[in-house]
């Protein structure tokens, strides 16, 4: 965030400074009170169950500048403490301006990624084959929000070529507001699954709600689909845009064949318009090779070799899956997220990994799914049963679904403490453990406790 003033900001959102200098420069956007610095904007966001107004007096003496949504007049604290207070209508709304301006300050390509699963991987994989030769800048942690997005936008500046952003729904009309403060010149869509369903009510709804991540793009521009998806495939003709397809399909233009895992790396063929690669990465699951196509598809638009982009990818590891060897197991954290799609493409992973031992999930709730929940649940179980894993651990009301299904040697915990204990307990040498749950649930407690 370059050349930004208290002046420029009051126009861009209409507001009125109740007192402060309105050439105060402000470098970067925070809504946390506890992390502000001295040329920081504070946007007090009012949530569910905090509004951070109650933080604003306090929050202006280590920042510039803030707005306000509440005090139509400057009280005496805020005087004395001598940063820009702007009163605006909505402090969201007007943050969400703020990072529309920036994005029209900045002439760079920005690839945008959404979808109900797998966008951080994704993302990642596309940010480290573009890093082997570009300056990319890429989501702030996992800042893909409503509020997430303008955060993440306050961060570029000009030492960047390209950009690589996240945009994460769980609403109907979010996507069109995250498109007008990025407005993508590349999209990907990963898949359409059943996370936020709750909200989105089917499918259908959410796929024509995440295509709207087109609404600010021309139709030279190109968007990668997962042509695997039976969802995304029945839109096809609703987009007049360029289409790139990526998947195991015969028909994709980015195609792998001969998936297995391989002394537990993840092997395929990889087949491009431009060759054919035999590729070995430390990512594991179908679902990873389907980020890989798309990374190597999206780097090559902007002039990266596939070879390269390959080379970089081999030892991608990203933060959502982590495999973890230690002295007697092997662990594979996937505790960050989960929906029904992630967990059977882990459970996949687990059954294809070579193991001396057993291979045992402990598979918490996935959140979110809606009246259906118990459905998805009980599908996974079938999954696991397919699979044939050798031990399942259930934490959760919903689990219990997955373990009925299943039918096979299982333990419903009722606490994070009795998977541990449990686990302790029946653990052996040599043995592979997947730990998956939604966030919410907390798994990765256990999984930490367990280690």
């Amino acid at each position: 965030m370059e050349n930004f003033f208290v002046k420029q900001i009051v126009d861009i959102t209409n507001g009125q400074l109740l007192c402060g200098d309105e050439h105060t420069e402000v470098l970067d956007i925070k809504s946390d009170s506890r992390v502000l610095n001295k040329q920081d904007l504070f946007v007090p966001l009012i949530g569910e169950k905090v509004d951070a107004h109650i933080y604003l007096e306090d929050a202006l003496f280590n920042c510039g500048a803030a707005f306000t949504m509440r005090h139509k007049e400057a009280t005496k604290k805020m005087l004395e403490s001598k940063a820009a207070v702007i009163a605006v209508e909505d402090t969201l709304t007007a943050m969400q301006r703020v990072a529309e301006e920036i994005r029209n300050r900045y002439d760079l390509p920005i690839i945008g990624v959404t979808g109900s699963v797998g966008k951080t991987t994704t993302r990642e994989m596309i940010y480290t084959a573009l890093a082997t030769e570009k300056s990319v800048f890429q989501t702030y942690k996992n800042y893909n929000s409503q509020v997430g997005v303008p955060l993440t936008m306050a961060k570029l500046d000009k030492t960047y070529e390209l950009a690589v952003l996240e945009m994460g729904i769980s609403e109907f009309g979010e996507m069109p507001r995250l498109a007008a403060m990025i407005r993508p010149n590349t999209a990907v869509v990963t898949c359409i699954g059943a996370a936020h369903i709750e909200n989105f009510k089917t499918k259908e709804n959410t796929c024509r709600e995440k295509l709207r991540i087109a609404d600010y793009m021309t139709e030279d521009d190109i968007i990668y689909l997962n042509g695997d998806d039976a969802v995304l495939r029945a839109y096809e003709n609703e987009l007049n845009h360029k289409l790139v397809w990526y998947g195991m399909s015969d028909f994709c233009d980015y195609r792998a064949e001969n998936i297995h895992i391989e002394k537990n790396m993840q092997a395929f063929d990889m087949i491009t318009p431009n060759g054919r690669y035999n590729v070995k990465m430390i990512a594991l699951g179908e679902h990873n090779v389907r980020n890989a196509l798309v990374a190597v598809a999206v780097a090559g638009q902007y002039g990266i070799k596939e070879e390269e982009a390959l080379k970089a990818l081999q030892s991608f590891k990203g933060q959502r899956q982590q495999v973890i060897n230690t002295k007697y197991f092997t662990i594979i954290d996937s505790t960050y997220n989960a929906s029904p799609d992630s967990m059977q493409a882990n459970l996949k992973a687990l059954r294809d990994m070579s193991c001396e031992g057993r291979r045992i999930a402990v598979l918490a709730d996935m959140l979110e799914l809606g009246e259906n929940g118990k459905e998805y649940h009980s599908q996974v179980g079938k999954y696991v049963k397919e699979c044939n894993i050798d031990y399942l651990i259930g934490y959760g009301p919903l689990s219990k679904e997955i373990i009925d299904t299943a039918e096979i040697e299982s333990f419903h915990a009722k606490s994070l403490d009795e998977v541990v204990k449990h686990l302790q307990m029946m653990a052996k040498p040599n043995d592979i453990v997947l730990f998956m749950g939604s966030n919410g649930m907390k798994l990765k407690d256990a999984m930490k406790e367990f280690l």
